[in-house]
């Protein structure tokens, strides 16, 4: 891949930028740093409102002291705000290994575009479940359109410089059982993870329509674009690896403040706008 310098970088981020969406109001963004090692990258949201970066996957290289950023809606309210991962709130160990060991049972069961509620025996005091599922890939354009129709995306077939579409990950919000269903899940799933003595057991559900997060990546020969979109409600936080170098600086591009950031593998372009539509809270 090309190195290209910050200028470059900037103008074609901010080309990739729908023009059509109206990026000021109430919508929070999530940053995907792109991971050249095994680094953790925390990030905590609420879903309902919407979500969009650009992210330039670049050899870029150089990087100073960490710079952390945020945004607010034009009544002065705070939408999206990064910190290190230190301000995470306090998470009882037992629930982060539970929620480890399912995550790595979705990865491992699921197929791509399907959900499941699970139950695991080990760290599990409270006897909870936990609902994992995996996004549906699209690398069809028309297909990827006629599904998100009536959604607030804001993404084109085609992007500025030559930028075309080449695929795109969609995350669906899982259907939810009633409480009185999800109480009786929870104990047959139990019944079934002690007696079969595999320590956990899992009950299929159907995904939504509604969208959580899309990911869509244009390329242009070696070079890619790409735009992730998500909804969320409150402010958006993302938490970083003091680990993870880099650096970020705020733009404004047409009244909207955006934030421009570089680091290893990869520059983004993090702004918020307002999204009519709404949805449950999910946390992950």
């Amino acid at each position: 891949m090309p190195v290209y310098n910050d200028k470059e970088l900037k103008d074609i981020l901010l080309k990739a930028a729908p023009a059509e969406m109206d990026v000021s109001g109430r919508v929070m963004e999530r940053l995907y740093a792109t991971k050249q090692t095994k680094e953790r990258f925390f990030v905590k949201y609420k879903v309902g409102v919407l979500v969009m970066t650009g992210l330039l996957l670049t050899a870029s290289s150089g990087f100073a002291a960490v710079h952390y950023q945020s945004l607010k809606n034009k009544d002065g309210e705070l939408t999206y705000q990064v910190k290190p991962a230190s301000e995470f709130p306090a998470q009882q160990e037992e629930a982060v290994q539970r929620l480890d060991y399912t995550r790595e049972l979705g990865e491992q069961l699921l197929q791509d575009g399907t959900a499941a509620i699970f139950y695991v025996t080990a760290h599990n005091p409270e006897g909870v479940t936990d609902t994992q599922f995996k996004p549906v890939v699209y690398h069809d354009w028309s297909v990827l359109q006629a599904k998100l129709a009536g959604q607030e995306t804001g993404l084109a077939e085609q992007l500025p410089d030559g930028y075309a579409f080449h695929s795109a990950t969609v995350r669906y919000e899982p259907l939810k059982p009633a409480p009185e269903e999800a109480a009786a899940i929870t104990d047959k799933l139990r019944k079934q993870a002690e007696e079969s003595g595999k320590g956990y057991a899992m009950q299929p559900v159907g995904l939504s329509d509604q969208l959580l997060n899309v990911k869509a990546a244009y390329r242009q020969g070696d070079d890619e674009v790409t735009v992730s979109i998500s909804k969320t409600e409150g402010t958006a936080t993302a938490y970083v690896d003091e680990k993870v170098a880099f650096t970020a600086e705020k733009l404004t591009s047409g009244g909207t403040d955006l934030i421009y950031t570089r680091y290893k593998g990869g520059n983004s372009l993090t702004w918020t706008a307002e999204a009519r539509m709404g949805l449950p809270i999910n946390t992950r």
